[in-house]
């Protein structure tokens, strides 16, 4: 590695250190003075689910104590803005009860550190010192736009990266059933946000039977567990207002963009429905179509093109099957194949889901057996993609430019692997045994 490039990559580092304080400290200021509009659905929610009552449909009114109030729940819609699982609303029981600006404060601290915690693994795994400042380097993403959104609306796809990550971990290590183990924690995370379950493809085409049993048990587990607090009655509750929020989302259902007044001081919280001042735009393939060409494509449509879609991304894997792949390999095929399905759901898809790239690109420095291999024309759509995530104010169009120009990229690398890296045993831990 020549000193140029040694130079290179620890102005990076510096640099992204820089980026990533300065980022931290636009957060903590957001966190201060706003609500945290997405983490409010979910804290009430759960604070519904504890009183027996359904999340999904209990609406805000007037009269409703602030306790169970969701300041941006658009009160002539017939569903709430609650719409995560009820798997993943549990999490959110067990404090539940304390005052919200305390839990936002908590859930900004843990969205920082599920975000350090996952560039720490990864760069541990790393081995070599170019590839773990390349990773730490990847800090700069604190000061990105998707990162700021992501933690001003109190998101939580942090987390689902966190997960994917240790199961990563968990399956490259060397004690007794660490595949089903990995699986089990995968299929435990699809409960909480469904689209995982692409991610079990590439290991389906390459035949990784113990994760896939693992995956199974850790669903089923997931799918009891919540059905015998919660009863079942709130899974069916969910699937309902999952149709309606489509329909809504298409304009098939009508609205009014506004919220009741009082809403905006609620458990002595101002701006309680006051987003931080940042653009807002859908990026989904639905969204793009409806909000700027007035075409409406309902779900079905939309599966159709997924499915399309992933038999094209995955059929190099079917071409050139090798007996055995890397776990790298397998986790980055899978969590690029995540990443593609979100543009493709009947819902919005906003930029914080952007965060779940870090997983491929950190995987591809991994797998890198020298620099130069990281080096190709498809890596100009990554750099553009991401100086208009510090570009965003310049148009609203930018995020759009941003997210599309990340998913080119990790397309390109997807097909790109098996060129990259030509040794038969592809990759660092071999998943053959598996």
């Amino acid at each position: 590695m020549s000193n140029y490039f040694k130079i290179l990559i620890w102005i990076l580092l510096i640099y992204s250190i820089f980026i990533a304080f300065l980022g931290i400290s636009f957060d903590t200021f957001n966190t201060i003075k706003y609500g945290g509009v997405d983490l409010r659905n979910r804290v009430v929610g759960a604070r519904l689910l504890l009183d027996g009552r359904d999340p999904y449909f209990t609406k805000s009114a007037k009269n409703t104590p602030d306790y169970y109030v969701d300041g941006r729940d658009y009160y002539d819609l017939p569903v709430s803005r609650c719409t995560i699982t009820p798997s993943l609303l549990l999490l959110h029981i067990p404090w539940a009860s304390i005052n919200y600006k305390i839990q936002q404060y908590l859930w900004f601290a843990v969205q920082e550190i599920f975000l350090l915690l996952s560039i720490f693994i990864l760069a541990i795994l790393a081995g070599k010192r170019y590839k773990i400042v390349l990773i730490i380097g990847f800090m700069f993403q604190v000061g990105a736009y998707f990162w700021r959104f992501h933690v001003a609306c109190g998101q939580i796809y942090v987390l689902f990266l966190f997960l994917i990550i240790l199961a990563y971990l968990v399956a490259r290590s060397s004690f007794k059933h660490s595949s089903f183990w990995s699986g089990f924690l995968l299929g435990i995370t699809a409960t909480w946000r469904p689209p995982l379950l692409i991610m079990s493809i590439p290991f389906l085409i390459y035949k990784k039977w113990k994760l896939i049993f693992g995956g199974f048990c850790g669903i089923v587990f997931g799918l009891l567990s919540t059905s015998l607090i919660t009863g079942v009655h709130i899974w069916q509750s969910y699937f309902s207002a999952m149709k309606i929020v489509e329909k809504f989302h298409v304009g098939l259902i009508t609205y009014k963009m506004n919220f009741h007044d009082h809403f905006n001081y609620i458990e002595k919280v101002k701006n309680s429905f006051f987003s931080a001042d940042l653009p807002n735009l859908d990026t989904s393939i639905q969204g793009i179509l409806f909000n700027k060409f007035s075409k409406v494509v309902t779900s079905e449509y939309l599966w159709i093109a997924l499915i399309f879609a992933t038999l094209i991304l995955t059929l190099p894997m079917f071409r050139k099957k090798q007996r055995s792949a890397s776990w790298e390999k397998l986790f980055f095929s899978g969590s690029i194949l995540l990443f593609i399905s979100e543009f493709f759901l009947p819902a919005a898809r906003l930029s914080y889901n952007n965060v779940i790239w870090f997983l491929p690109v950190s995987l591809l420095i991994i797998r890198a057996d020298k620099p130069v291999q990281l080096f190709n024309a498809g890596l100009i759509f990554f750099i553009l993609g991401m100086l208009a995530n510090y570009l965003y104010n310049l148009h609203i169009l930018t995020i759009m430019f941003a997210d599309y120009s990340i998913l080119i990229y990790l397309v390109w690398m997807l097909f790109s692997w098996d060129k990259m890296f030509k040794k038969p045993n592809d990759g660092i831990i071999s998943a053959e045994s598996s």
